[in-house]
């Protein structure tokens, strides 16, 4: 099969003088080359619906300084690479401007691309090694017309017997450019794989059914958002199956099989975006069902809590159309599947950070723990614990009246003596270190000064939030040592300034006393970047502490001239978040600024730009 892909490749190369331009191998997009001086380049690429996709390759160019202009995309800083393997993102300075670079290049030979690529070939060598594994069954649904094989992985532990196990269903790849969600795949892949006793819980309790390439053929040609034949097979769902595209057709009758034994938990499809920040499309309770449009948010919340490149700012809202893959999982199935799709960007996220495929194997393994979550799979070693398996004593009040608390309903009480009280108690867990999280709804109304009291075997650890914001993800609480194996139990009482929210409590375990007390002893706190950045005229600035201490967060100019202190307090272990409004300077002009953080003899800084 290999040669004939090979030989269906079409040829495009343009030189000038020592330089020459080509497009020549699979996944490569280059429609046209020009010049009037060879030093400055213009090229466009080959569009199916837009010509966003491009990869190149550029000989003759070592110690040549040259300009190069894409006429027809709409990058921001893309990638090079001289061995066509390990991708490097354009400095800022290198590529100043979005669809164009210049550089002196280093050897003769450069590859050059929207996003480091993710092919055909190089998927065949990741599918060879995840098959070694046990709990990997590859196999192959058909093929398409030009004989790429739609190649399916069955991820579960095949000890365990199928009847009881939830089914989750993951694809990507239907655009073909869009190779970050590649990478994000490959993530989860690596995490579902991963030896681990957590992970081995998983694998015991769900099949993951795992479809790399939505579009192979769109792939191997160099397409953006297209199949070999220019159709978008986004939109094919709802097409009689004589209309269907066959990557879509073998995808949809796969479906029907799987739910016909039993239905499908979550169906995830994933995308990748040029707009400069993660999302998922959240559809509307007007085009699904308030309790669905409940659950997006509710899955969307769990799978983005531990990433610092994702707020919930950054979730997109639409009306839910049947010729997508969750329309045709809504007509079928409705709120039986969570069916949503899930982007990662191509250049930055909105915290300012830059993509990389490292930053999408994150990605990849909080995907998993959402899933998970979402599922509510407990495990001794990540444990969850939501208010059906609570105690309750006074008068709580039970709600399901907003889209950030955790699993069907979450608790809350009025201000009061502390006389009414909750309690998450584990079942006996081993001797460690462990992680214990609070989650909420964040509410104007509620407590500045909730109590969370942790226990175990007599000792006592007290953490106070305030549970204003941060609703809808995972708060740290604190950070906690078993030097016995002991029940962990967390209490909220009402004595508080407002409203306290009781919702859901994970503990996790991060390894034993003698490994892990010198990591925490040193990884003291955490600053993340600022949000959103740039910024104009308020950011948010986000630290966490691992145990409490007297903390300073202080402003600079680009000079290194103090702009403020907007923090100097004993604080709490756990997340916290400060506002820095550049309206209250009234001297403050656009440009780059920044906040630092001090604990102790440790400190850390971070760069901030305001946007007038």
């Amino acid at each position: 099969m290999k040669s004939l892909i090979l030989f269906l490749l079409i040829a495009t190369s343009y030189s000038f003088s020592q330089i020459k331009f080509d497009a020549d191998f699979e996944s490569g997009n280059l429609a046209s080359v020009s010049t009037t001086d060879s030093i400055y380049y213009q090229i466009s690429t080959h569009e199916d619906i837009g010509g966003r996709w491009f990869y190149y390759r550029i000989s003759g160019v070592k110690d040549k300084f040259i300009k190069v202009k894409v006429t027809n995309s709409d990058v921001n800083r893309p990638m090079y690479s001289y061995d066509n393997r390990d991708f490097i993102r354009f400095t800022e300075t290198e590529s100043p401007s979005v669809n164009y670079f210049e550089k002196a290049f280093e050897e003769d030979t450069v590859y050059v691309a929207y996003y480091t690529p993710y092919n055909y070939s190089f998927l065949q060598e990741r599918l060879i090694e995840w098959e070694q594994s046990e709990f990997v069954k590859l196999d192959t649904l058909g093929f398409t017309e030009h004989n790429f094989p739609m190649q399916e992985m069955i991820l579960t532990d095949t000890s365990v017997p199928d009847e009881d196990k939830l089914r989750v269903w993951i694809h990507a790849r239907t655009h073909p450019g869009e190779t970050p969600s590649s990478w994000h795949f490959d993530g989860i892949m690596q995490e579902l794989l991963r030896d681990d006793d957590v992970i081995d819980y998983y694998r015991k309790n769900i099949i993951f059914y795992l479809y790399p390439f939505n579009n192979p053929e769109g792939v191997f040609y160099g397409r953006s958002r297209t199949n070999y034949y220019k159709v978008d097979q986004e939109r094919e769902w709802n097409k009689s199956d004589a209309e269907t595209a066959s990557a879509v057709l073998f995808l949809k009758n796969r479906m029907k099989e799987i739910n016909s034994e039993k239905v499908l938990s979550v169906a995830l499809n994933l995308h990748s975006q040029r707009s400069p920040y993660a999302t998922f499309w959240i559809h509307t309770a007007s085009s699904t069902s308030d309790y669905f449009y409940r659950r997006e948010y509710q899955f969307s919340n769990l799978t983005i809590s531990d990433l610092p490149y994702f707020s919930q700012s950054d979730y997109s809202e639409s009306n839910l159309r049947r010729y997508f893959p969750e329309g045709f999982m809504w007509a079928d199935y409705g709120a039986d599947i969570l069916a949503l799709t899930y982007e990662t960007p191509y250049s930055h996220y909105s915290n300012g950070e830059w993509v990389t495929n490292e930053n999408l194997f994150e990605f990849g393994s909080t995907t998993v723990y959402g899933i998970a979550e979402f599922l509510e799979l407990s495990h001794s070693k990540r444990i969850i614990i939501d208010n059906s398996d609570a105690t309750a004593n006074g008068f709580w009040q039970v709600s399901q009246f907003d889209v950030d608390f955790f699993g069907d309903d979450f608790y809350y009480i009025d201000a009061g003596t502390g006389e009414n009280e909750i309690t998450y108690e584990t079942e006996m867990i081993e001797s460690g270190y462990y992680d214990v999280y609070a989650w909420w709804t964040g509410h104007s109304a509620n407590a500045s000064n909730s109590k969370f009291l942790i226990s175990s075997n007599g000792e006592e650890w007290i953490a106070e939030k305030s549970q204003k914001t941060l609703g809808g993800k995972w708060n740290l609480l604190s950070t906690i040592q078993l030097d016995d194996s002991s029940k962990v139990s967390v209490t909220i009482n009402d004595n508080a300034n407002g409203t306290v929210v009781a919702d859901a409590i994970r503990i996790i375990y991060l390894g034993p006393v003698s490994d892990v007390k010198d990591y925490v002893a040193e990884k003291s706190f955490e600053l993340y970047q600022n949000y959103p950045n740039p910024f104009n005229p308020a950011t948010t600035i986000r630290f966490k502490l691992n145990k409490p201490k007297q903390v300073k967060v202080r402003i600079f100019n680009s000079l290194g001239e103090l702009v403020d202190t907007i923090v100097d307090n004993y604080l709490g272990i756990g997340l916290h978040e400060v506002i820095f409004n550049s309206n209250s300077y009234s001297s403050l002009s656009s440009g780059i600024y920044y906040y630092q953080i001090s604990a102790e003899s440790f400190s850390q800084t971070k760069g901030m730009v305001l946007l007038k």
